[in-house]
């Protein structure tokens, strides 16, 4: 192969037609420094696709101590040049000398592999948060979609989300369109334009197209809001076209938007014989006010027809706003859908025939701003402390020192309420609850990050078990139907006076039972991450729906 000959076949190995070179985007919009750092990184990139691992191996600290055979059985799989049959034990030491060098000389980008070809992370790699899959076949209307929960442990979560409920839907959606992903919000993502076009009715369809038949929405991005944009039902749940009014107030409580990568989609117009280019992003956020609680989709964009020009909607795909929103009682149970059709790419390509668009200045007004900052967050670049920040804020990595946890706001907001903290733990696996009490009643508050879902109950038989507790501890004293609880300077300084006054009168048959048990998932939170508040609005977000969801189950009011 000449000189130039092989400069041609690099060329086409690395941004070949059909390579993929968006992680090559990636990386050098994430680099810091320099044009020549970010794209020897994204060269890198492209090159660690193609490069053939090399094994690593531990080198022992006195390898001349080993036997032959051992010092023969340790290098050959890692042994960098010829090595004869029959190698002497200096020939031996000598190639290992050569794959200890190449270990510390070894570029970050080359991919590795342990002795027995297992694929080792690459240096200075962040560890990827440990994760399980879960498939939702819930909402009928999407099809089914693999989520991620933040856990490996078999036993999580404690606290599982409700079957077809909106913590459950939330999921799904952060799913199928990749407004949690992992690339972030960097980079474009390229549409499939033969799925999308798939989703035209075959009545409507009278030209010739690559692909039909129903496509799921966690095929592709597109084709999830083309559904959502056009479905007639949700999870079951009718949705409602043209409800400006609902919408425009959720729009008002929403906080904490989280933007999908630019999505991208090269278009034909088969009326005009046009090629049609379309970019389009989703932004998705909780929402919480006094009279409730939901989610709310914008999907939005822009479009070029080659005969038409520019155009601010991004036909072939719908614009819409989607808000769901979550039963009165603050449970889990989807109360209703409400949808506005900004712009709808008509008949000839529209799911359904065509859309009554819906035209709102207030509408208008709120959307502008949220506009802005998804171009804002498509912008982060880098490792910097801006793109860390952001990360912290919105994100699923880069974890700050310190957050407020939900359990703090359920604790703030009761003790307001006149209820009094008795203990207060976290298990192995992050589940966290709380024991209270307020007069005769004992609630137990149990807080699975997992899910982020919050259980209410009764917390007397927590506070029963409390008394083995102190038992062991010598607290607890005396014989059956005669106990007594050690109330002195030591027994309080370990237990506290409240949760030995809360035994004293559990003995004495002062403690009822709360008969109800109630669970809601806090929306708004990235289902990926911790579990705590991070985001700026996350405070307020959560406040609402626990205020909502305790004022609900009546722990709100007076003590009688």
């Amino acid at each position: 192969m000449t000189h130039n000959a092989l400069l041609e076949t690099m060329l086409s190995t690395l941004v070949g037609a059909d390579v993929d070179i968006e992680p090559a985007r990636i990386a050098f919009e994430r680099t810091r420094g320099g044009f020549a750092a970010r794209f020897a990184a994204a060269i890198e990139v492209q090159l660690a696709v193609v490069a053939k691992p090399e094994v690593v191996i531990d080198v022992a600290e006195h390898p001349e101590e080993l036997a032959k055979a051992e010092l023969a059985e340790l290098v050959r799989p890692a042994a960098t040049g010829f090595l004869r049959s029959y190698p002497t034990k200096g020939e031996l030491l000598d190639e290992l000398d050569r794959i200890k060098r190449r270990h510390e000389r070894r570029p970050s980008w080359i991919p590795t592999v342990d002795r027995y070809g297992r694929p080792l992370p690459s240096a200075g790699a962040e560890e990827e948060p440990s994760s399980v899959s879960a498939v939702v076949a819930s909402f009928p209307e999407l099809g089914a979609v693999t989520v991620q929960l933040p856990t490996d442990d078999e036993d999580r979560p404690e606290v599982p989300v409700l079957t077809g409920g909106i913590g459950e839907l939330e999921m799904v959606l952060h799913a199928v369109l990749g407004t949690v992903g992992a690339e972030g919000v960097l980079g474009e993502l390229h549409l499939d334009a033969a799925a999308n076009e798939a989703l035209v009715p075959d009545e409507t369809c009278w030209w010739p197209r690559q692909r039909t038949g129903p496509v799921p929405a966690a095929h592709d991005p597109g084709v999830a809001s083309e559904l959502l944009a056009t479905c007639a039902t949700l999870g079951g749940v009718r949705v409602v076209d043209d409800s400006p009014e609902v919408i425009a107030r959720a729009l008002t409580a929403a906080g904490d938007w989280r933007f999908s990568r630019r999505w991208r989609l090269d278009a034909w117009d088969p009326t005009s014989d046009a090629g049609v280019l379309v970019t389009a992003r989703a932004a998705f956020a909780g929402w919480a006010h006094e009279r409730g609680s939901g989610l709310i989709l914008y999907a939005s964009g822009g479009a070029f027809h080659a005969h038409e020009g520019l155009s601010g909607y991004p036909g072939p795909l719908h614009s819409h706003l989607l808000c769901v929103t979550r039963s009165r009682a603050g449970t889990d149970a989807i109360d209703a859908v409400h949808r506005v059709t900004l712009s709808c790419p008509g008949p000839d390509w529209c799911h359904r025939g065509g859309c009554a668009e819906t035209v709102e200045p207030e509408l208008d007004a709120l959307l502008s701003p949220l506009i802005e900052a998804g171009q804002t967050s498509g912008a982060m670049t880098g490792q910097d402390e801006v793109a860390e920040a952001y990360l912290q804020l919105y994100g699923a990595t880069g974890f700050a020192e310190y957050a407020d946890s939900v359990l703090d706001v359920v604790g703030s907001t009761l003790s307001g309420a006149g209820w009094v903290e008795l203990e207060r733990s976290t298990w192995d696996g992050g589940l966290e609850d709380l024991l209270l009490r307020r007069a005769e009643h004992c609630v137990r508050v149990e807080y699975d990050p997992v899910t982020r879902r919050v259980r209410l109950g009764d917390g007397k038989p927590w506070l029963e078990s409390s008394l083995d507790l102190l038992a062991e501890d010598g607290v607890l004293t005396g014989t059956e139907g005669a106990e007594d609880v050690d109330t002195g300077d030591e027994a309080v300084e370990r237990w506290g006076t409240d949760l030995l006054t809360a035994a004293q009168d559990l003995l004495r048959g002062a403690i009822e039972s709360v008969p109800h048990q109630v669970e809601s998932t806090i929306l708004g939170l990235h289902p990926h991450a911790d579990g705590d508040l991070r985001g700026p609005e996350s405070m307020t977000l959560a406040t609402e729906q626990v205020s909502s969801l305790l004022g609900r189950v009546g722990l709100l009011g007076s003590a009688n």
